[in-house]
């Protein structure tokens, strides 16, 4: 049988991931007022800012915090195919050796499909919430294969399944065409195929907020159901 999603994932090598050039960058600080251990850093204040390694550079660009960024060719003919749940943000980029060649234009893909909770039948659970700040723990996974609920998919062509926000699931629509133009800089995996998530089952996930990684009011609109906003 065909598979109808896919995983977009960064190559297997790590020698072509970005680097964040964190002097350009800020993220938020969030500090539990009944439990010290819970400060962390929340959502990015700012844009992405990124060292690329390499002079030659593939249509898409991941970094070593699984953001993805794709070049400006990328994204029109994303958009003249027609491809939902996902906006851009722009990048501000910088070779890590000095050279004349021209900085490439790149854009941060942010998903904005949603494919809701992640399914029970995958073992996935709530473990932890703290009462004060929100933290929240997630485990059991057993099975990745099956995390994706398609009764609760909206359909489009990019999205996230929570609490699983840096996994960019696309549709075979998408899949395909990154196949058929021999597009460079991602890998694609089927779900199931997916196998170092088993040890959420013993140290738990937390993802922080949904409107670490969505448009704040894509991220009321989705995440107040499931007071994950």
């Amino acid at each position: 049988m065909a598979e109808l999603f896919w995983l977009l994932r960064p190559p297997e090598s790590g020698r072509k991931l970005a680097t964040w050039n964190s002097v350009d960058m800020d993220l938020e600080g969030i500090t539990c007022a009944t439990i010290p251990v819970h400060r962390r850093a929340g959502k990015r204040l700012t844009d992405l800012s990124v060292v690329i390694p390499g002079l030659k550079v593939d249509g898409f660009v991941c970094t070593w915090y699984s953001e993805c960024m794709i070049q400006e060719s990328v994204l029109k003919m994303f958009r003249k195919e027609g491809f939902t749940g996902f906006e851009v943000k722009p990048v501000k980029v910088r070779f890590k050796r000095k050279t004349e060649i021209e900085l490439p234009k790149l854009f941060e893909i942010v998903v904005t499909g949603w494919g809701g909770m992640g399914s029970a039948q995958s073992g996935l659970k709530l473990s932890y919430k703290c009462p004060t700040c929100n933290h929240m723990e997630f485990k059991g996974v057993k099975n990745f294969a099956n995390i994706i609920d398609k009764n609760q998919w909206d359909g489009s062509d990019f999205f996230m399944v929570w609490p699983f926000p840096r996994f960019k699931f696309v549709t075979a629509r998408v899949a395909d065409f990154i196949r058929k133009n021999k597009m460079t800089g991602v890998k694609l995996q089927k779900p199931e195929d997916h196998t170092s998530i088993s040890s959420v089952s013993d140290i738990g996930i937390s993802p922080g907020r949904l409107s670490y990684y969505m448009p704040e009011k894509r991220a009321h609109e989705l995440g107040d159901p499931w007071d994950i906003f």
